[in-house]
């Protein structure tokens, strides 16, 4: 979903209309109806102020983070990191924030004794 289609579910879902959003964001009505059908993008305060209004990050409105908060990478990123890190960080995103340094510990001590056999040979 691009962002003219992201602004319009979004303004939708809250039961706005195009004016009452204007207002809401201090913007003219044209610059949301503009944005909504594609013909314009919204300027970086624009952008900061949807974020704000319906409070959810600006990687959110412009497609490169989805509901939950997780990253989205396209274009000539996807391919840096492999399917099994990919696997790794979708993990430790389901861990609970405080279960999150508990994983980085044990990685940590992992670590360490990978490196230590290494010295051994």
């Amino acid at each position: 979903m691009d962002f003219s289609e992201k602004s319009k579910y979004l303004r939708k879902e809250k039961g706005l209309s195009q004016v009452q959003l204007a207002q809401a964001l201090n913007v003219s009505k044209a610059c949301i109806s503009m944005i909504e059908i594609g013909k314009n993008e919204p300027t970086a305060n624009t952008l900061i102020r949807y974020a704000n209004f319906f409070e959810c990050s600006t990687d959110y409105l412009l497609g490169r983070e989805d509901d939950f908060g997780n990253i989205i990478i396209n274009g000539e990123y996807e391919n840096i990191l492999s399917s099994e890190e990919y696997e790794l960080i979708k993990f430790y995103r389901k861990l609970p924030t405080d279960l999150r340094s508990r994983a980085n510990s044990y990685m940590e001590k992992l670590s360490n004794i990978i490196d230590t056999e290494k010295q051994d040979f």
